[in-house]
């Protein structure tokens, strides 16, 4: 059972390690932005907004951890479904941000 929840939070915590790197990178684009163009309105990452899928994801790891099950859960699965969606919404805006596609 021990190693039933280890295996099962282990792929969580990378997740949950990759969403971070992913807000520190937003938040050193915006810091540099600002820096580069001091004369110009600064690009706004919103890096903070990676808090709240990284909240949902591990919400959903808690519950699937607690229940020994990955399915069935139906406030994990809708965590994970909205956390999910609004990390592809931020990356994809990111994405558009550092590649200049929008201002």
């Amino acid at each position: 059972m021990i190693l039933l929840s280890i295996l099962t939070i282990y792929p969580w915590v990378l997740i949950a390690v990759l969403i971070g790197f992913l807000s520190l990178i937003a938040r050193f684009y915006e810091i540099k932005y600002a820096e580069l163009y001091k004369g110009v309105p600064g690009q706004q990452t919103r890096y903070l907004l990676f808090s709240i899928p990284l909240v949902l994801f591990l919400v959903a790891a808690g519950r699937y951890v607690l229940n020994r099950d990955f399915a069935g859960n139906m406030l994990a699965d809708v965590a994970l479904f909205v956390g999910g969606i609004l990390l592809a919404a931020l990356a994809y805006r990111l994405q558009r941000l550092m590649t200049g596609e929008s201002r």
